[in-house]
């Protein structure tokens, strides 16, 4: 039976929250706050869990390739991930008729992106459906070949990432609209590699080789610190997502890493319980708020954003999660 890491909900739980200040916070009070140490460690941080998540699900069996993408893979996979996507659709939908019909303000955004994953009202985060959608695909091929082959695997897509880099700073498309850029799977390809490395480091007794994180992860925040704040750039890759590449994941991964030796790995006290809650909610929560920074004008209402998306956010988790019960099987 797998064993759950309530310290895992707790960090989700950080995270969504921090998303939803990334969303409500101006780029001013972000640097002046040096969030590319916390707030905007959001994303990598939900990447290199999902690799975490991946090892440990994968790390006590022995699978055939046959065995991956199974029908019971895809049911599982659409109830947790499609079926709340498509209900927000419709709600999408629905709202962004409301809004035109009652505000006058023409809030869709239709097109032949709605295929893959962007909202009817599209807000602040919308790729990161596009890119979990992605990792539907990918992940039980990763999962499977790492722990067959972990160095390979990890240098293989370690090498892909900085190939797709590479590739897509000579790409003029991504110039003019980045959201496939934006989108892309392939540029946490080492954040994914980061989790499963960690799966191991943080089930075993053995932290021997924790040394080797810590380092990489200070090299990754003087790295952070100097690109933020003294303008250091990479050459050929693309500038607007330089503080989340190859380079900087171990930082996340040492935060994740420090998380799990702090938080309890269960615990029935309100705190990391209620964040736990959050953290098991974090899915539907960004859902609620893709769709609520496409509706409203006026964004920097803090408390109103964090009360809004959290509130909702839960509620359609524990609602979906009881029509998703009567629907399995």
């Amino acid at each position: 039976m797998k064993q759950h890491f309530q310290q895992i909900d707790i960090l989700k739980g950080l995270a969504i929250i921090a998303v939803l200040l990334l969303h409500s916070l101006s780029r001013e009070q972000l640097v002046a706050s040096y969030a590319v140490f916390h707030i905007w460690q959001a994303v990598p941080v939900f990447m290199v869990l999902m690799g975490l998540n991946l090892g440990m699900s994968y790390g006590s069996k022995t699978l055939h390739f046959n065995q991956l993408y199974t029908p019971h893979y895809f049911q599982k996979k659409a109830l947790r991930i499609i079926f709340p996507l498509l209900f927000i659709f419709i709600i999408s939908l629905v709202a962004g008729y409301y809004w035109q019909q009652v505000y006058g303000l023409d809030v869709y955004t239709l097109g032949w992106k709605n295929l893959i994953g962007v909202l009817p009202v599209s807000g602040k985060g919308n790729y990161f459906i596009t890119l979990l959608l992605q990792s539907l695909l990918a992940l039980p091929l990763i999962g499977y070949t790492f722990h067959r082959w972990p160095v390979l695997t990890t240098l293989v897509l370690v090498l892909t990432e900085i190939a797709f880099q590479v590739a897509a700073y000579q790409i003029s498309y991504f110039g003019e609209d980045r959201y496939l850029y934006d989108a892309a799977l392939f540029r946490y390809l080492s954040a994914i590699a980061l989790g499963l490395w960690l799966s191991s480091l943080v089930t075993t007794a053995n932290k021997r080789y924790s040394w080797l994180l810590v380092f990489a992860g200070i090299a990754s925040g003087v790295y952070l610190y100097f690109f933020q704040y003294h303008d250091w750039s990479l050459p050929c890759i693309r500038t607007e997502w330089q503080a989340q590449l190859f380079l900087t994941f171990p930082y996340a991964a040492l935060l994740i890493f420090l998380g799990m030796l702090a938080f309890p790995q269960q615990s029935d006290h309100a705190a990391p319980r209620s964040m736990a809650i959050i953290g098991k909610a974090s899915y539907h929560i960004f859902l609620v708020q893709v769709l609520y920074f496409g509706l409203i004008q006026n964004d920097s209402n803090i408390s109103l954003n964090l009360a809004v998306c959290l509130l909702t956010g839960l509620l359609f988790y524990w609602l979906e999660s009881q029509l998703s019960k009567r629907l399995s099987p």
